[in-house]
């Protein structure tokens, strides 16, 4: 008797395996955007809980500094945003009004980690303001606050980028390089 674990294992190697080889002939195609930013880049932050000091905060401070500042954290809890302001160790401003935060900073970049279902509130509302979002995953819970998002964008011709950092673990990453290796 194969053990469900024996299972899954194996049919996903061999799914993997076929899916690989039928896309032999595809090759990833990479298509640069050039961004222009006199300076670095503006960004601010919403939801300084977990994902948005440790994900995000504080690796942006440390490994980019030279290319990008904070401008503005946000969060509805005083306590944690003080928190989440040292944690990552910026001296930009803090607030607890999203617009108010995005009318005095005006940031080139808004990354969105609140819960999932008001990421479309602020992504929104961001684009509206002027800013192009990172959001964490999902990008919001259903179908009509997609399409809130799907109509900011085309209104403002700003866009959202939904991250996963999942699909970085290191068998994905050879994946992609397999990919655009041809």
């Amino acid at each position: 008797m194969i053990s469900r674990r024996k299972f899954l294992v194996t049919s996903g190697a061999i799914a993997s395996a076929g899916l690989i080889n039928s896309m032999e002939n595809i090759q990833a195609v990479v298509q640069p955007k050039t961004v222009n930013f006199q300076g670095r880049m503006k960004v601010a932050l919403i939801g300084t809980g977990s994902r948005g000091c440790n994900m995000w905060g504080r690796d942006l401070v440390r490994n980019y500094s030279e290319q990008l500042e904070f401008v503005g954290l946000c969060d509805s809890n005083p306590g944690r945003l003080e928190s989440g302001k040292n944690h990552i160790g910026t001296s930009c401003p803090t607030f607890t009004d999203f617009e108010q935060m995005m009318r005095e900073t005006k940031p080139d970049l808004l990354i969105v980690c609140t819960v999932d279902n008001n990421h479309h509130e602020f992504i929104a509302k961001g684009m509206e303001m002027g800013s192009n979002v990172l959001t964490e995953k999902p990008m919001t819970i259903d179908e009509q606050k997609i399409q809130t998002i799907l109509d900011a964008e085309k209104k403002t011709g700003k866009h959202c980028r939904i991250t996963f950092n999942y699909r970085y673990s290191p068998h994905r990453v050879k994946i992609w390089e397999l990919l655009r290796a041809g």
